[in-house]
């Protein structure tokens, strides 16, 4: 007997290992502000905060005399990694005879998408932690109803002497603001040309992902953060995704970078429990492991549109 190989789930696996277009391992908004980096699955990973030393000169005198200062070595932070998982989807029997590749893809599709909404996600939750940290916060004053060309001047004073190069991330409500600005502050003023000459692109932002069943918006339509990506530092987020081993007995790889894949696809044997319930079907899983730090919060500001 010939046992059709198109649903095995070693054969399932290779589809879903075989994206059509891996050349961007990451999310639009982590390419942007985040310095990007991979680590082996046995490696730890380390970095440094920012320091704001004191810049000090001493005049030698006439006899030559210098003053001493010790140096003391600065002790790196290990960055903790993040186990990240989707929801075991399962595909009937059924489906895959009648659209096998099809249906594989848009779950592969989904899968991903959920995962880089997740890291745009926390990424910028530890943008606002940082950035609340450090003070560097904006609102609206007395009278006004929306984000404004002083706002956007105010924030890029806070940060301007820590780096330059901006990221505008922008909530929804933030991204028509700034549309309307022609049309309510200066009807001949050229916007994209006063971004150009601040050195500002937008992006804007308008992403759900549903976390332990819970829809969460990955940023508040209010809310806009400025991000200084020309720091000496570089830019001032790090995001790691770990390298994971090659498991093939355990479903497919999606490669991103390198050798090893950065996320893995897990496709359950058939039949899958579902509840109560047992189904001819197959599941996948996606799975990554991350972290992310930030690194210099001097180059973030934030501004809150409250009315």
């Amino acid at each position: 007997m010939k046992i059709d190989k198109r649903f095995s789930q070693l054969e399932i696996a290779r589809i879903l290992g075989e994206p059509k277009d891996p050349r961007k391992p990451y999310p639009h908004l982590i390419d942007q502000v985040c310095e990007t980096d991979t680590a082996d699955p046995d490696e730890y990973m380390y970095y440094f905060d920012v320091l704001l030393e004191t810049d000090k000169i001493y005049v030698i005198t006439a006899n030559g005399a210098v003053t001493t200062e010790n140096v003391a070595p600065d002790t790196p932070a290990a960055l903790t990694f993040a186990d990240l998982a989707s929801p075991e989807y399962y595909i009937k029997i059924t489906d895959l005879a009648k659209a096998k590749e099809k249906t594989l893809a848009r779950k592969v599709r989904t899968i991903n998408r959920a995962l880089n909404a997740y890291e745009n996600y926390k990424v910028i939750d530890l943008i606002n932690t940082a950035v609340v940290g450090q003070g560097n916060l904006n609102d609206l004053r007395s009278g006004e109803t929306s984000f404004n060309y002083q706002h956007l001047i105010d924030m890029i004073d806070q940060v301007i002497d820590y780096g330059d190069n901006f990221t505008l991330i922008a909530g929804t409500a933030i991204d028509k603001d700034i549309k309307l600005w022609n049309w309510k502050d200066n009807k001949y003023h050229n916007l994209l040309e006063a971004f150009s000459a601040l050195g500002i692109n937008v992006v804007r932002i308008n992403q759900t992902v549903t976390i332990d069943g819970s829809a969460t918006a990955a940023l508040d339509s209010n809310v806009a953060y400025l991000v200084a990506k020309s720091t000496e530092m570089g830019k001032p987020v790090l995001f790691v995704r770990k390298k994971l081993d090659d498991i093939e007995m355990l479903g497919g790889v999606l490669y991103e970078n390198g050798d090893k894949p950065e996320r893995l696809v897990f496709v359950s044997p058939n039949p899958v429990q579902v509840s109560t319930t047992r189904y001819l079907a197959v599941g996948i899983t996606g799975y990554e492991e991350y972290a992310a730090a930030v690194t210099n919060p001097y180059a973030l500001s934030k501004f809150t549109r409250t009315v």
